[in-house]
């Protein structure tokens, strides 16, 4: 069989073949993913930056945190005798990873009285903007979607650093 009849033969397989590895080389259509839901520890992130950006902006001040969580205490305070004891931080529970609000007060509080002061109590702040690159401001991005580099890979931070 000559070269020319053996290429007569084979034309009419070719196409077909050519539209197989044609097809296989085209990329297949790709299902969005939903992301993750967040995990709880990020999700008290998240609430508490709600609670705090009330204009809806994405981005809150460390003033604001400072002003919200001074006025969260305020409400605690029901007795109004400048102290938190852990009856009264119960209505945050649950919150920052604590287990239970003696818990909460007995890491917070720094003097060892069993009470918090607002000073011992706006530790929250630190606990906050844990996840800003930026001290003074937290954008909603770095809530929800990051934490700043120097908290490092791995597990999220929280308050307690557990």
């Amino acid at each position: 069989m000559t070269a020319h009849r053996r290429l007569a033969v084979a034309l009419p397989l070719a196409g077909p073949m050519l539209a197989c590895m044609l097809a296989a080389c085209q990329p297949t259509p790709t299902v969005p993913v939903a992301p993750a839901p967040p995990s709880p520890e990020r999700m008290e992130f998240i609430t508490q930056f709600r609670n705090i950006d009330t204009a809806g902006k994405g981005m809150i001040t460390l003033d604001q945190a400072k002003a919200h969580y001074t006025e969260v205490f305020r409400r605690l305070d029901i007795n109004r005798d400048g102290v938190l004891t852990v009856t009264e931080v119960q209505p945050l529970m649950p919150i920052m990873a604590a287990r239970s609000a003696a818990e909460l007060v007995a890491r917070l509080d720094r003097n060892g009285d069993n009470k918090l002061t607002l000073a011992e109590f706006l530790v929250v702040n630190t606990w906050l903007f844990r996840l800003s690159k930026d001290p003074a401001s937290l954008s909603r991005q770095e809530v929800e979607h990051g934490f700043a580099e120097t908290s490092g890979p791995g597990k999220e931070p929280s308050l307690f650093g557990n």
